[in-house]
């Protein structure tokens, strides 16, 4: 029993120390993420192998203009989508979205345009059950909130890694079939 007792209270502080540890530190592992799971997750096709689970985040880079595409777990809401950022206010495709003030979505085979995006705290969401937000937000996760203004069937062309795709070249594709005027990126 003593044994049993010495390992949950090692447990339990050893998970303490590691949440403290993510609260200094949220950036880790973000670069390994970006550098290799991302690309990853793309190539083995998981966002369309999801069936909507998955979906495809198109943002413009606040300085360097580049298109980039980010998988995104995004969940439909009553006006737009919400999408989970596990690093708050220090992810920079979040701070990119709201830099813009506009993204692209691309879940299955349709591409939403999204608008007026918030970045809120997870106990200011009523979907999210009230212990696992206080979790959550003092992990420092927040949820990007955006409104959807349209809809078009489609898919996103995602840009060749280190790619510097500017946004009329990518928003063609999907967006002139449709009659839609591409928006240029804001070259801050």
């Amino acid at each position: 029993m003593r044994k049993v007792l010495f390992a949950v209270a090692a447990a339990v502080t050893l998970t303490g120390w590691l949440a403290r540890w993510w609260r200094r530190h949220p950036r880790t592992g973000a670069g390994t993420v970006n550098r290799l799971v991302n690309p990853w997750l793309m190539r083995q096709d998981v966002p369309e192998l999801s069936r909507g689970e998955i979906g495809l985040l198109e943002h413009v880079g606040r300085r360097s203009g580049t298109v980039r595409v980010t998988p995104v777990h995004p969940v439909r809401t009553e006006d737009g989508f919400r999408i989970i950022v596990p690093l708050g206010g220090e992810s920079q495709w979040a701070r990119n979205v709201l830099a813009a003030g506009h993204c692209r979505l691309q879940v299955g085979d349709a591409i939403h345009e999204l608008d007026e995006p918030r970045l809120v705290s997870s106990t200011e969401m009523a979907a999210v059950p009230s212990g696992a937000a206080a979790v959550m937000d003092w992990l420092g996760f927040r949820y990007l909130v955006l409104r959807q203004f349209a809809e078009v069937p489609g898919r996103l062309v995602v840009p060749p890694v280190g790619g510097t795709a500017s946004r009329p070249e990518v928003a063609e594709v999907a967006d002139v079939a449709e009659g839609i005027e591409p928006e240029l990126a804001p070259t801050t």
